[in-house]
C-alpha cells in the first residue's frame, strides 16, 4: 500500500471568539483612552495587539497523520505553517488500536488499569466524528494518542496489526 494522508482541521471552541473579541475592544478603548487622556495608554494597547496576533497564529492547530510502510506520523501545524513532528511510531509498536469506548482500550481509559500512560489529543473535537485511540510504545514508553483516522486510514491499520 502506499502513502495515505489525512488532514483533521481541530474546531475552535466558542470561547476564542469571545476572547477575540474581547482582545479587539480592549485594544480599541486603550487606544481612544491613550488618543484622548494620556499616551501611557498607548503601551497597553500595542500589548494588547501584539497578544491578539500571537493568540490567533497559536490558537489555529491542524493534524495531519501520515502511514507509509507501517510507520504513523503525527504532525501538529501551529497557525497554518508551523509543522511540528509529534510521533512516530512503527506498526509493530502498537498495542491496541479501536474506537474510544470499545473493550480493547478499556483499561488504558482514566480509573483502568494501565491508565497513567501519557495521553495525546489530535481529534478535531467534531462531534460527529468518531475518533479512535491507538496505544502504543514509543521510545520505551506506553502512548495513548487519540486520532480521527478516516475509514481507509482505519483498514490499513487493521491489517497491518493483523500481519504482526
Amino acid at each position: 500500500m502506499g502513502k495515505i494522508t489525512v488532514n483533521v482541521h481541530r474546531s475552535r471552541g466558542s470561547y476564542t471568539v469571545v476572547l477575540k473579541w474581547a482582545m479587539i475592544v480592549l485594544g480599541v478603548l486603550f487606544l481612544l483612552m491613550g488618543i484622548i487622556f494620556s499616551r501611557s495608554f498607548l503601551l497597553p494597547c500595542f500589548f494588547m495587539a501584539a497578544l491578539y496576533f500571537w493568540y490567533d497564529a497559536n490558537i489555529r492547530r491542524d493534524y495531519e497523520y501520515v502511514l507509509v510502510d507501517g510507520v504513523l506520523t503525527v504532525t501538529v501545524i501551529k497557525g497554518g505553517s508551523r509543522r511540528l513532528t509529534e510521533h512516530s511510531i512503527k506498526m509493530c509498536d502498537v498495542i491496541a488500536f479501536a474506537e474510544h469506548d470499545d473493550d480493547a482500550v478499556a483499561p488504558y481509559r482514566k480509573g483502568g488499569s494501565e491508565a497513567k500512560i501519557r495521553k495525546y489529543d489530535y481529534t478535531s473535537y467534531d462531534e460527529s466524528e468518531p475518533y479512535w485511540t491507538m496505544i502504543a510504545t514509543e521510545d520505551g514508553r506506553k502512548v495513548k494518542l487519540l486520532l480521527d483516522p478516516g475509514q481507509e486510514m482505519i483498514n490499513e491499520v487493521r491489517r497491518r496489526l493483523r500481519m504482526h
